[in-house]
């Protein structure tokens, strides 16, 4: 019997990519790359969608011209929240980054501005793990994580 088709469970899931959302973007990564920037027990809020208020305005028209029948579309408005997916095609989305964990840099992919990350990770410093505070990107600008409270 065959056993190319039975899946490994340690292989499966560590790296499979999954995808962190944050309000201008995502980060694409596997498991154990996710897991060794973020401690299990105090992981980051990823249900912070951007949200945009909508209103369309009302209209009235006629199918046909000198039609007496008026169809009126009275005016509403919505609330559209965007839960960032890294994009929706097979296409690799973002751009390529390095990460840097415990000395060894680990690819990963990231889709809106490194600010915008920047600012998400500074939010949710308390759920990072020590390690991780550095990344690069693809054109090799460096970004750091710093605190300037703790300098003397």
């Amino acid at each position: 019997m065959e056993t190319r088709f039975v899946p490994n469970e340690v292989a499966a899931d560590l790296y499979r990519n999954y995808t962190i959302s944050f309000p201008g973007g995502s980060l694409t990564a596997t498991k154990d790359v996710l897991t060794s920037m973020f401690e299990k027990d105090n992981l980051p809020d990823t249900c912070s969608p951007e949200v945009l208020e909508v209103s369309r305005k009302g209209s009235t028209w006629t199918r046909f011209r000198d039609d007496p029948n008026l169809r009126v579309v009275s005016p509403t408005t919505y609330t559209l929240k965007n839960y960032s997916n890294g994009g929706n095609s097979r296409a690799a989305a973002g751009e390529p980054i390095k990460i840097l964990i415990n000395n060894d840099f680990w690819t990963a992919r990231l889709v809106g501005s490194h600010q915008d990350f920047m600012d998400y990770l500074c939010a949710n410093r308390s759920s990072l793990i020590d390690g991780f505070t550095y990344w690069q990107s693809q054109k090799g600008s460096p970004y750091f994580m710093t605190d300037n409270s703790t300098s003397n």
